[in-house]
């Protein structure tokens, strides 16, 4: 490759050739490579716009593009139509990164707008062969040291154990020496020198508790850089779910990702990207398959970490991933547009494989340039049998062949929060065999308590602000199955967020009214619902002006139980927070449970539908500060331009002392005086 006379290559594919006296059979806009031919083909694309000088145009754009590492003229534009606009408007290519003068100004003589200024191929012959580039070295040069220095040397500070794998970087166990440290380690071998960028993140940008920790790099006698880090005890999440090792229910998969995110929206707003998205690149220290809260995971794997420029031009040696990359990325043979709108594409190919149980996007028996068409063709992959359908219109918005129609991490954060998983249920659309009737669906529950909490749903079915529940089916013996009817519209939290159901204070007293009247149903046997709140109510009729149009009704028992304040809640369901009162948070033992608890719960419920489906605390709120908050006894606020009595019963639920709580009975005769102007 550095000696030009032993180079030789030759023109091929002439299906767009055409003799330049005699007219075309075809004048079909369709096959006319846009990013490549001449201006004044785009503007009419008659037989006198096929000159020698349009050839000549597209010259100009083959000796860009070898400059430019194959990069597709115009990458940063996915619709041809627009590349179109782009060049009628003179919006001209970019000079290469690695560009002779000379050539610049050869490219750009090739692309004038008036065709007689343009050479012809014997002068463009004559331009090439006087023209002595300057050398320009496009060789790594090999280093012995990282550029930081060292801070650890092997065999003093830690010692090199047995390999322990890696397909780009081996890995090696390792162990701290005396007390040089504590923890498990790991020593990853880096054959070349690692970016700026990649430095960068291991020096001032792993201070989040969703990164690696990386301690330095280790000095060593293997003429190799060493790089020392904390060790994940599970390993990473591809190999956990390839092997079925780790089988994720999907509310623990949305709690992954959430915070996945949360340490992207970490590195975005240090003005970085990752540049490398996927579950292998994902190490788990701490899971469980069935409670989402047991879960922690880090980002790992930097190589590809580069500032949040989509413009910026950059090392075109490194190697990207066509499965996992955005098509932007594609077009640009991985040196240009990324962004963190790419990175979110790729964000939603690991939701994807994550999904799969860990299948490889696009299988193994397909090759790198197939996958390459297809994106670059706009084909997505198809969603997963096992892909929650919450989740999956959340993956494909990260697909969107544009990049500004992309969700960007923090809302894309706020999308994965807003979905309502019932712990331990999964539900499935279907229909009667025998018989027709109202629509139903099947309830499959697989918590440890499943009996219990079918029990429930059956013994309180009859009600009329109950979903009615038909009974169990005979399946797997390992899963509870329960048939029940179908809401229309879904549930009530999801059709205030959406819009879709913008209910007047008068609709709203109604609504709160059915609920209560289910609530004082269920008290009057004996029982607690324990998780009341608007993602719970099913909405099966529903009307914004006729009050007697509405109608809801009660449902998930995963909580449920018999009204004894020395319940203790030992099931795999996790309480909510943010909808619990402040005795059953307060409680180790997660007990207290009464119709008191319910009661407080009830306000959160109103609170949160007067509000049109706003969360409570909000979204960014930890955990352990809403404790805090309800410890000390602050609540939530309420505007004064909600209706004053329903204002004044919302704040009566949330007495820190229960006692002082209206009972259900009590609120249903305060809701049946509201009045409505």
């Amino acid at each position: 490759p550095n000696q030009p006379k032993n180079n030789l290559v030759k023109i091929t594919d002439f299906g767009l050739a055409r003799s330049l006296k005699i007219s075309s059979i075809s004048n079909n806009s369709s096959i006319i490579p846009k990013r490549y031919c001449a201006l004044e083909i785009l503007r009419n694309n008659d037989q006198s716009s096929y000159t020698e000088k349009s050839d000549v145009y597209s010259m100009g754009v083959l000796i860009w593009e070898a400059l430019s590492n194959s990069e597709i003229p115009y990458s940063y534009i996915a619709d041809d139509n627009q590349v179109v606009r782009a060049k009628l408007d003179n919006e001209r290519l970019n000079k290469p990164l690695i560009c002779d003068r000379q050539l610049w100004t050869l490219m750009t003589s090739c692309w004038e707008d008036e065709r007689e200024w343009r050479p012809n191929f014997e002068e463009i012959k004559e331009r090439l062969s006087v023209i002595k580039p300057s050398e320009v070295s496009d060789i790594r040069e090999p280093i012995s040291l990282p550029p930081t220095g060292c801070a650890f040397k092997l065999n003093v500070d830690v010692s090199r154990n047995g390999l322990l794998g890696g397909k780009f970087r081996k890995i090696y166990e390792a162990q701290w020496m005396l007390d040089k440290g504590t923890g498990s380690i790991v020593l990853i071998e880096i054959n070349e020198a690692p970016t700026d960028y990649e430095v960068l993140f291991y020096k001032e940008r792993d201070n989040h508790q969703h990164i690696i920790n990386t301690f330095g790099f280790v000095e060593n006698n293997f003429r190799s850089i060493m790089l020392l880090q904390e060790r994940a005890p599970y390993g990473h999440l591809q190999e956990l779910l390839k092997k079925h090792v780790f089988e994720p229910t999907p509310m623990v998969l949305i709690n992954i990702f959430s915070q996945i995110i949360d340490a992207m929206i970490y590195i975005v707003n240090k003005g970085m990207i990752h540049g490398d998205l996927r579950c292998s690149n994902v190490l788990v220290f701490q899971m469980d398959s069935s409670k989402p809260k047991e879960n922690f995971i880090k980002l790992t794997n930097f190589a590809l970490a580069r500032p949040n420029k989509s413009s910026l031009l950059e090392d075109k040696r490194l190697t990207i991933s066509v499965e996992y990359c955005a098509p932007e990325i594609l077009r640009s043979v991985g040196r240009l547009n990324y962004s963190e709108l790419s990175d979110v594409y790729s964000m939603g190919i690991l939701m994807w494989e994550a999904c799969s149980q860990g299948k490889l996007p696009h299988g193994s028996s397909i090759s790198n340039k197939e996958i390459r068409q297809k994106k670059l063709n706009g084909e997505i992959l198809p969603r997963s049998w096992m892909c929650d359908r919450q989740i999956w219109p959340i993956i494909k918005k990260c697909w969107e062949n544009e990049p500004e129609s992309r969700y960007k991490f923090q809302v894309l954060q706020t999308k994965l929060s807003s979905i309502n998983l019932e712990p331990g249920q999964i539900v499935y659309d279907a229909e009667w065999m025998r018989k027709k009737t109202s629509p139903i669906v099947l309830i499959v529950i697989n918590t440890e308590t499943a009996e219990r909490e079918a029990s429930f749903y059956i013994e309180l079915s009859s009600y009329k602000h109950i979903v009615h529940t038909f009974g169990l089916v005979k399946n797997d013996p390992r899963s509870t199955i329960l048939i029940q009817e179908r809401a229309p519209h879904g549930n009530l939290l999801t059709l205030l967020k959406r819009q879709r159901f913008k209910p007047s204070t008068k609709i709203l007293v109604a609504i709160f009214s059915q609920i209560v009247d289910a609530m004082i149903y269920i008290i009057e046997k004996d029982i607690i619902h324990g998780d009341l709140r608007c993602a719970n109510v099913l909405v099966f009729k529903m009307n914004q002006l006729e009050t007697k149009e509405n109608l809801v009704k009660l449902t998930n028992f995963a909580l449920t139980c018999t009204n004894d304040p020395s319940f203790i809640n030992n099931r795999q369901t996790s309480i909510s927070i943010r909808y619990a009162a402040p005795e059953i948070v307060a409680s180790r033992s997660q007990s207290n449970y009464s119709e008191l608890s319910d009661v407080y719960s009830m306000g959160i419920l109103m609170w949160e539908a007067c509000s049109q489906g706003e969360i409570p605390y909000g979204i960014g709120t930890s955990e352990n500060d809403i404790r805090r908050r309800k410890s000390t006894g602050e609540k939530l606020p309420i505007p004064n331009e909600w209706n004053e009595q329903i204002s004044s019963i919302i704040k009566d639920c949330w007495y820190m002392e229960s006692q002082l709580r209206y009972n259900f009975n009590d609120m249903m005769k305060r809701l049946s005086n509201v009045n409505i102007e």
